[in-house]
């Protein structure tokens, strides 16, 4: 089994395509096309990971956040933290690989535990993605339609929340005049030509648009099938950045407080608003989310929940929401066992360890 069977597998369940436009998901240096030996799962990478990946013959080091984000690095060196890191990898044959943004966002991943740690129940997504998924309309004679169908499925098209193969189906006629020059599937040169055909609809994530058209032009049996790709705004139930959702019951907010302590483990956080209010209605976001304070807000939130607040940003409580700030590591550290249950229960032909070495370097007095 290769580090790619891994790397794909994973990627199934939390594609690419939902990773952030800033954030770099994927692999972040070595060649998934080597045998596998061993995954170990961090949260961060470190050079200490990596040298206990190497004692426990481990090659594919898997981290939920990446080395570096889509700015790049300029230089590999190994006095650099992280050009020394890819360095002793790549001297290992060794894959660092990263899940962010993709398994924050994506149905099951991080937010989601997020939420289920706390409680919450009647859960939606916060900032649901939009833009996600793009509408395919294709014209096919009707005795290509099944194969067309099947071959457009096989690559991700009509797939929506538990269902697959979901397409709309119309029957029509097409004409057209083959010119000089062409090889035509039906009909003859200047002569105009109708032919029974389908009008096929189906979305796909826009991800998988140059697989998708691939796979209609390797499907179709004309020359120049006619087909559109349209944009759509629908906004993802399932998918997106934070969560909202209500407690099992009403708390006060030192109860509030002291019950995020207990179910996240952390001991300090920084909050600001109405102490004497009452709180139900949840939203939260794992790692920094600062930037959806407005929204939690619009959506009635009694109190939102996240890392990296900035000083101003808790001017905002006067608007009514509690505002907790509870760091950046604390709302994400348990992604990495998101990561190991799915390696664990899906292969047994390599051992799948979580890191013993890692240590968050924030510490508080």
């Amino acid at each position: 089994m290769t580090i790619k069977d891994v790397t794909t597998f994973l990627e199934h369940k939390f594609p690419l395509y939902l990773q952030e436009d800033f954030d770099n998901c994927g692999v972040q240096c070595g060649d998934v096309r080597q045998e596998i030996t061993g995954a170990m799962v961090c949260f961060e990478m470190s050079e200490q990971v990596i040298d206990e990946a190497i004692a426990n013959g481990c090659n594919l080091v898997i981290s939920h956040h990446p080395l570096m984000l889509k700015r790049g690095i300029c230089k590999i060196e190994p006095r650099d933290r992280v050009g020394g890191m890819i360095w002793k990898a790549l001297a290992h044959n060794m894959v660092l690989y990263s899940m962010h943004t993709n398994i924050d966002s994506g149905e099951g991943g991080g937010n989601d535990a997020f939420a289920e740690r706390l409680g919450l129940q009647n859960v939606k997504v916060l900032a649901p993605h939009k833009g996600l998924y793009r509408k395919l309309v294709v014209f096919v004679p009707a005795d290509h339609a099944e194969q067309l169908k099947s071959a457009l499925f096989a690559v991700g098209c009509g797939v929506q929340g538990l269902y697959d193969s979901c397409a709309y189906t119309t029957e029509g006629s097409g004409q057209f005049r083959p010119l000089e020059g062409s090889n035509p599937y039906l009909g003859q040169q200047d002569a105009l030509e109708h032919v029974a055909e389908q009008r096929i609809e189906m979305i796909y994530p826009t991800g998988l648009q140059r697989a998708v058209v691939k796979a209609l032009y390797e499907n179709h049996p004309y020359e120049e099938p006619a087909f559109d790709l349209l944009p759509l705004e629908n906004e993802s139930r399932t998918i997106g950045l934070g969560r909202i959702g209500e407690l099992p019951h009403e708390m006060a907010v030192p109860e509030f407080l002291a019950y995020l302590k207990e179910h996240l483990g952390f001991t300090h956080c920084r909050y600001c608003g109405d102490g004497a209010k009452t709180i139900r209605k949840v939203a939260l976001c794992g790692g920094g989310g600062s930037g959806f304070i407005d929204l939690a807000i619009a959506s009635g939130a009694d109190a939102y929940v996240s890392g990296d607040f900035k000083y101003h940003d808790f001017f905002k409580s006067h608007s009514g929401t509690l505002l907790v700030d509870i760091g950046h590591y604390e709302g994400e550290f348990f992604i990495k066992n998101i990561i190991f249950s799915l390696l664990n229960e899906k292969f047994t032909t390599f051992a799948t360890l979580i890191s013993k070495m890692e240590k968050v370097e924030v510490k508080y007095f």
